[in-house]
């Protein structure tokens, strides 16, 4: 068996058997600097490269996209530039869907350009954004205490025909307590959410009956990032204290890391057992190895 096929086998053993969803401890490894305000980080295995999102300072068309090298070096601040408050980030084919304020962008990964702009009807504030294992695509909107959905080609939800193609509101109610996070994993959305003063819950949503649960026994605090740890667990970022947390389906809690205040849409990287933090006031991104 070649070493390649082995490193394969043995991560999917770690994964499957819950190895990772042990690592509640981490060790600070690396800061990046020169970013400004940074929201969410992506990486892309086909390139071998993150991308993080800048909010910037709030002014229209100062926020833009940043390509970083697996090593952690800026390889371009400004890959993609001319945004407004971008956040959540998806990488899907040879494209990177973007959330920028009131519309979804498209970007050509290869072409290193915009090539969509999709304005989004009545959006506030769109955040995080996910995709499920059918292609059906669901946004955030931390603003509004809402979630869109743009449907997959194969989707089966029930669309209205006239809007079959675009992104249309799929849940609108503040029983999702302005959620931030999204994570699409099997028949459910699960959603970390801000809350209205630093008590958000996580939450898990039927993506057919669109029914809400509440996984975490009480409120968390301001959730912002989603990550899955294996099939059974997550790790989710409080952005007012910047405590990375490990929370089970039981809604079973425990504290990995805490790092500072502002702590963003995490990346978990499986691989390297690492977590990924845009740390927004320190405009900066920070690496831990979870232990």
């Amino acid at each position: 068996m070649k070493l390649n096929s082995i490193k394969i086998l043995l991560l999917s053993v770690f994964i499957s058997s819950g190895v990772y969803a042990q690592s509640t401890s981490a060790t600070l490894i690396k800061k990046v600097e020169g970013f400004s305000h940074p929201e969410s980080v992506v990486f892309n295995e086909a390139k071998n490269e993150y991308y993080i999102s800048n909010m910037a300072d709030n002014e229209a068309g100062d926020g833009f996209i940043s390509r970083v090298s697996a090593e952690g070096e800026i390889i371009e601040l400004k890959w993609i530039d001319g945004l407004k408050d971008p956040k959540g980030l998806l990488v899907k084919d040879d494209k990177v869907y973007v959330t920028n304020n009131t519309e979804l962008i498209e970007i050509s990964i290869d072409k290193s350009e915009i090539t969509r702009r999709i304005e989004v009807e009545d959006a506030k504030s769109l955040n995080d954004i996910t995709i499920d294992a059918v292609g059906n695509i669901f946004i955030s909107d931390s603003g509004k205490s809402a979630i869109y959905l743009m449907p997959g080609d194969s989707a089966n939800m029930m669309i209205p025909e006239n809007k079959k193609g675009e992104i249309v509101e799929y849940l609108n109610t503040t029983r999702l307590e302005y959620v931030n996070g999204l994570y699409a994993h099997k028949d459910h959305l699960y959603a970390a959410a801000w809350g209205e003063n630093t008590d958000g819950n996580f939450l898990k949503i039927d993506m057919d009956t669109r029914e809400i649960e509440k996984v975490s026994k009480e409120g968390i605090g301001n959730l912002d990032g989603v990550q899955p740890v294996g099939d059974d667990a997550f790790y989710i970022s409080d952005w007012a204290t910047g405590t990375i947390h490990l929370i089970n389906k039981d809604g079973e809690l425990k504290e990995v890391l805490t790092s500072e205040k502002s702590s963003g849409d995490i990346l978990f990287d499986a691989e390297k057992n690492q977590l990924v933090l845009p740390m927004n006031f320190q405009n900066s991104v920070w690496w831990y190895q979870l232990q």
